[in-house]
C-alpha cells in the first residue's frame, strides 16, 4: 500500500539491509588471498665497495709453459752491496716488485623494481571464515525481519489513521443530520409561536440548541480536516481525494480461530517479527564470538613474492640489468597483545548478548500487554455494539413519540431537545462502537503477528521529484 511505499522508516530499514549486505561482502573479501603489486624507483647516493690494493713479486723471466715454479732466493741487491734482496736463484738478479691496482665494485645509482606479493591467511580459513560468514548473514536476516516488522507497523498505523478519519467523517454526518432535525423542529415551534401556541422561551431554547449543534459541526469538521492531513502526510500525497471505502454501520468480518487470551499471547511470542529479529541478532553475536576466538591461537599465513628489478638485490655483484627472482614460504606468528585484545572483545560481545536478551524480555512483556489491551478492547467493542444498537432503537422511538406528542401539544420543547440529544448520542455511540471494533481487530491482528508484510516497492526519497 501507499503508506508502506512512502514510509521513510521503511526506507531506512531498506538502507540498513543494503548496508548489511555490503558488510557481508566486506567480510568475504577480507578472507580472500591478499594480492598486491608495487612499482618503485629509487635514486641512490654514490657508493662503491672497495676491496683495497696490494703488491706482487715477479721474476724477470717466468717458468716455461707447463714447467715448475721458479723458487725465490735471497742475495745481495748488487755486487758488493751489503743489502739483501729477493733474487732469481738462476740468474742472481733482483726480482721486480709490482703494485696491484685496488679492486672496487660500483653500485648502480638508479634502482627500479616491480613486485607482486600474495598472502594466504590459512588459519583464518580454518578458524574464522565460517562463523564470520554466518554472522554477517544472520545480521542481514535480522535487519530484513526488522524491515518486514516495520512494514507491518506502518500498514497498521495507516489503517488506524484511516479509521480515525472515518470516525470524524461519520461524526460530521451524524451531527449534520441532527442539525436538520432540530431546524425542522425549530420551524414548527416558530409557527406555533406565531399562532400563539408556544412561548418565546421555547423558540429561544431551540435556537440555542441549533447554535450548539453548529458549533459541534465546526469542531467535527476541524477533527476531520486534521485526520485528513494526518493521512495525507502519512501517504506523502497532499492531492489525494479521500472518500470512505466501507459502510461503517456494517460489522467487520469476524476473526477466525481467536482462542483465549493466553493462547493469543503465545501466538504473538511465536510470530512477532520483532522478536525473531532480536533472536537473529543474538545469533549474530554468538557467531561473532566464535570468529573472534581465532585471536587466541597462532596465526598461520602462506606467502609468495615475485620481483623484477634493475638491479636485482638477489644477484651479486649489482649490475644495472633487469632480472627476476621469486620466493615462497609460510610463517607462524603469535601476539600476546592480540590474545589480550581478543579476550576484551569477547567480553564486549557477551555483554551485548546479555543486553539483547534483556531487551527481548522487555519486548515479550510489552507484546503480552499489547495483546491484552487489544483483546479486551475488542471484547468491549462487541459488547458496546449490542448495547448501542438497543440504545439507538430506544432513542429513535423516544424521539418519534416526543415529536408526535409535541405536535398535539402533549410534550414540551424540553422533551424534544432531550430526545434529540439522546438520539444523536446513540447514533454517535453506534458509529464509534463499530469503528472501535475495526480498530481493535487491526490492533489484535498486529499484536498477535498474524499480519504479513506488504512487499511493495519503497521509493527512494531522492527520486521523489522524478516520479511525476
Amino acid at each position: 500500500m501507499q503508506a508502506v511505499a512512502e514510509s521513510p522508516s521503511v526506507a531506512a530499514k531498506e538502507a540498513q539491509i543494503q548496508a548489511a549486505a555490503a558488510k557481508l561482502d566486506q567480510t568475504m573479501i577480507a578472507f580472500l588471498p591478499q594480492l598486491s603489486g608495487k612499482a618503485g624507483y629509487t635514486r641512490l647516493s654514490k657508493a662503491a665497495i672497495n676491496f683495497g690494493g696490494g703488491y706482487s713479486v715477479g721474476a724477470a723471466t717466468g717458468p716455461e709453459p707447463g714447467g715448475d715454479p721458479i723458487p725465490i732466493g735471497i742475495g745481495p741487491c748488487a755486487m758488493g752491496s751489503p743489502q739483501m734482496c729477493t733474487v732469481d736463484p738462476n740468474t742472481g738478479q733482483p726480482l721486480t716488485l709490482v703494485v696491484a691496482p685496488p679492486f672496487k665494485i660500483q653500485i648502480p645509482l638508479n634502482s627500479y623494481s616491480l613486485q607482486a606479493q600474495l598472502s594466504v591467511p590459512i588459519s583464518d580459513y580454518i578458524l574464522s571464515l565460517v562463523p564470520a560468514k554466518r554472522g554477517s548473514e544472520t545480521r542481514r536476516d535480522a535487519v530484513a525481519l526488522a524491515r518486514d516488522a516495520e512494514r507491518i507497523k506502518v500498514e497498521t498505523d495507516a489503517r488506524l489513521a484511516y479509521y480515525n478519519w472515518l470516525r470524524t467523517v461519520a461524526s460530521v454526518v451524524a451531527v449534520e443530520d441532527s442539525l436538520r432535525r432540530v431546524k425542522a423542529r425549530a420551524l414548527d415551534v416558530e409557527n406555533l409561536f406565531n399562532a400563539g401556541s408556544a412561548t418565546k422561551a421555547e423558540v429561544m431554547r431551540l435556537t440555542a440548541q441549533i447554535a450548539q449543534i453548529e458549533q459541534a459541526i465546526n469542531d467535527a469538521r476541524v477533527f476531520r480536516t486534521t485526520a485528513e492531513q494526518g493521512l495525507a502526510i502519512m501517504l506523502n500525497d497532499q492531492d489525494l481525494d479521500f472518500s470512505p471505502g466501507e459502510d461503517v454501520i456494517d460489522l467487520p468480518p469476524d476473526m477466525a480461530d481467536l482462542g483465549n487470551l493466553d493462547s493469543l499471547i503465545r501466538e504473538a511470542h511465536d510470530k512477532r517479527l520483532e522478536l525473531k529479529s532480536m533472536e537473529k541478532s543474538i545469533g549474530a553475536v554468538d557467531y561473532g564470538i566464535k570468529a573472534t576466538r581465532a585471536g587466541y591461537f597462532p596465526r598461520l599465513d602462506a606467502f609468495a613474492e615475485a620481483t623484477y628489478a634493475n638491479p636485482n638485490q638477489r644477484f651479486f655483484p649489482l649490475a644495472p640489468v633487469w632480472r627476476g627472482s621469486w620466493s615462497v614460504g609460510a610463517q607462524l606468528t603469535y601476539s600476546l597483545n592480540s590474545a589480550l585484545r581478543t579476550r576484551a572483545e569477547i567480553r564486549e560481545y557477551k555483554a551485548n548478548k546479555r543486553e539483547l536478551v534483556a531487551q527481548i524480555e522487555v519486548m515479550r512483556r510489552g507484546i503480552a500487554m499489547e495483546v491484552t489491551q487489544a483483546y479486551l478492547a475488542r471484547n468491549k467493542a462487541i459488547a458496546d455494539i449490542e448495547l448501542s444498537a438497543r440504545t439507538l432503537e430506544s432513542a429513535v422511538e423516544a424521539y418519534r413519540v416526543a415529536t408526535e406528542l409535541f405536535a398535539v401539544g402533549s410534550a414540551t420543547t424540553n422533551d424534544i431537545i432531550d430526545a434529540e440529544a439522546d438520539q444523536l448520542t446513540a447514533i454517535l455511540r453506534i458509529v464509534n462502537s463499530r469503528i472501535d471494533l475495526r480498530t481493535a481487530n487491526a490492533r489484535l491482528l498486529y499484536a498477535t503477528g498474524r499480519m504479513k508484510p506488504n512487499n511493495v516497492q519503497v521509493y527512494d526519497t531522492r527520486d521523489k521529484a522524478t516520479r511525476g
